[in-house]
């Protein structure tokens, strides 16, 4: 619930994107039940003990399930949080068995924000509630929001692992589609698009954003871009920067890569720069992770990308020919709903 910030503003337009194409997306919110809608503050229940605390959640949890069977709800988010940070600790909510047996979810999604942007929410809140400004007063630093984030992942794996269901991270800034067809579709194909980030003109990560754009009508995809470094970066203490290097290259390679079933690489350039270091490392992660790997690369083929980076028939001088292939080779149907949102998708 830290992890993600704007967490609930996200849902809600999935919600509205449901509207729109005439679903009906029930999202349950778990931290409203297990306060009673605020009536009894959740700072209060975290300062109760774990037995007490531990059976609100299990009571709540069964009174979602069993609102979901009698209603016949067909698509549902339920809002949880895996852990809360809180006095300095992280405590961890190990609700697994009992969401498996009242709600039997088909996936669990973890949504996160860049750090940079959870510190600046934090740190310039105003009227917040009570919970969220005693975070405020804390004055956590990037390296602890980092570690909220970590431990929000991993624990929200666990469930994941325990009850045989997929895995997935999405920043909260991703079209809303993407978490849209997770909540809509069963078993979406689900791809990571890996391109390099240093070295783009604007027109190249335009063109990239096109191929990613395009990409969308086949795929739920995960895009870097959508968790930027921030612009302050370069003021930031060599202990900060050194900590949003690390956990932006696990994110990148554990969250993403390990979890999707597919990675694009697309490097457009006919001349310089040279192949992206980040770019093969993802492709290396993805081969070792045995996802399926496909690179749009104009210069050419080379033995060193096909036999050790690129799957035989996945390397293709243009993105015409990538998207012949999903077409004509690999059949991938495309989605036939309205799934842009205004302002959402890049042109």
């Amino acid at each position: 619930m830290i992890a993600g910030m704007d967490d609930a503003q996200a849902l809600q337009r999935v919600v509205e994107l449901g509207a729109r194409n005439g679903r009906d997306i029930k999202v349950f919110d778990a931290v409203h039940e297990f306060t009673k809608g605020g009536r009894k503050p959740f700072e209060r229940l975290l300062g109760t003990t774990d037995y007490v605390l531990e059976l609100t959640r299990e009571r709540e949890y069964e009174k979602i399930g069993f609102e979901i069977q009698r209603n016949n709800y067909q698509d549902v988010i339920i809002r949880a949080p895996a852990t809360v940070e809180w006095h300095r600790i992280n405590r961890k909510f190990k609700d697994q068995r009992i969401i498996n047996k009242f709600i039997a979810p088909d996936a669990i999604v973890t949504l996160i924000d860049a750090e940079w942007s959870i510190k600046r929410k934090l740190d310039t809140m105003v009227g917040a509630d009570p919970f969220l400004l005693a975070l405020k007063e804390r004055n956590h630093t990037i390296y602890e929001i980092l570690s909220w984030m970590h431990e929000e992942v991993s624990l929200s794996e666990d469930w994941a692992r325990t009850m045989n269901i997929p895995h997935y991270v999405l920043a909260v800034t991703e079209p809303a589609e993407c978490l849209y067809k997770l909540v809509a579709y069963p078993d979406p194909w689900v791809i990571y698009a890996s391109y390099s980030m240093t070295y783009s003109t604007p027109e190249m990560r335009a063109r990239i954003d096109q191929i990613i754009r395009r990409l969308r009508q086949y795929a739920v995809v995960i895009d870097p871009q959508t968790i930027e470094i921030g612009e302050d970066y370069e003021a930031l203490s060599q202990a900060d920067k050194e900590s949003i290097y690390a956990y932006t290259v696990h994110r990148d390679l554990h969250w993403n890569v390990g979890k999707v079933d597919a990675v694009v690489a697309i490097h457009p350039y006919p001349e310089r720069p040279p192949l992206s270091a980040g770019m093969m490392d993802e492709l290396g992660h993805a081969r070792d992770y045995m996802k399926a790997r496909y690179m749009i690369f104009p210069k050419g083929f080379s033995p060193f990308t096909t036999e050790s980076y690129i799957e035989k028939g996945h390397l293709f001088e243009s993105a015409e020919d990538f998207f012949n292939y999903l077409d004509n080779v690999e059949k991938r149907p495309r989605y036939t709903e309205n799934l842009e949102m205004q302002g959402e998708m890049k042109l």
